[in-house]
């Protein structure tokens, strides 16, 4: 769900962390609803609904909410600005009159985020797939980037979602990208990167993710 407090402003689920009830926006299900809705218009079939995006992912925020309320009435231009603004992950940005998905597009674009300034990146794969990430690199599947995460334990808790017995892949990031390879950061958490070679790959041993000095 998602509320804003009289303090703080918005803040999703029941309490604000200065322990504020708020009030009540979207309740968990329209919060559900326009969530597929809105990822659905900036991530994958926007062309689908009528909404022009161009080449960074940007489409006119006036016309996503008028795409949004023609499906679901209840869902006004505030109620868009506070589901795209509340996003923990940091899946969406407004500047001005345009909004984006920051990541996760399977639609082609061409984005402009800062350059990956890490030297070492994590991948979790299931063990079928650490075998044959090894062998071929590391290529976007449904997305149109690879996204790697900025520690090892990120990268075994994606994993898991997908897998009872996870794996990491660390990417020698400072290597592949002066090989050209191009790597952006998205968040303290997500970087995205383009098709990752075999040669830039090793496999973590377990005892390792989770040392503190890694």
């Amino acid at each position: 769900m998602i509320k804003r407090c009289p303090q703080h402003g918005l803040f999703r689920g029941e309490h604000c962390e200065c322990g504020s009830s708020g009030q009540l926006l979207l309740d968990d299900a329209k919060t559900e609803q326009l969530g597929r809705l809105v990822a659905g218009c900036l991530r994958h079939f926007p062309a689908d609904l009528g909404l022009p995006m161009d080449g960074r992912g940007w489409v006119d925020l006036n016309k996503l909410c008028q795409v949004v309320a023609s499906r679901h009435r209840w869902a006004d231009r505030e109620l868009i600005v506070a589901l795209v603004s509340s996003d923990s992950k940091h899946r969406y940005e407004i500047r001005g009159d345009k909004v984006r998905a920051r990541y996760g597009h399977s639609v082609d674009v061409q984005l402009d985020h800062p350059e990956n300034r890490l030297a070492r990146l994590y991948y979790g794969a299931s063990e079928e797939e650490a075998d044959r990430i090894l062998e071929i690199g590391i290529k976007p599947a449904s997305q149109r980037y690879v996204h790697l995460s900025t520690t090892p334990e990120k990268a075994w808790h994606v994993a898991t979602f997908r897998t009872g017995n996870p794996r990491v892949i660390q990417v020698d990031a400072a290597a592949a990208q002066a090989s050209g390879v191009k790597m952006m950061t998205v968040s303290d958490d997500i970087v995205i990167s383009e098709m990752i070679p075999a040669e830039f790959l090793g496999i973590m041993r377990s005892q390792d993710i989770h040392r503190q000095d890694l």
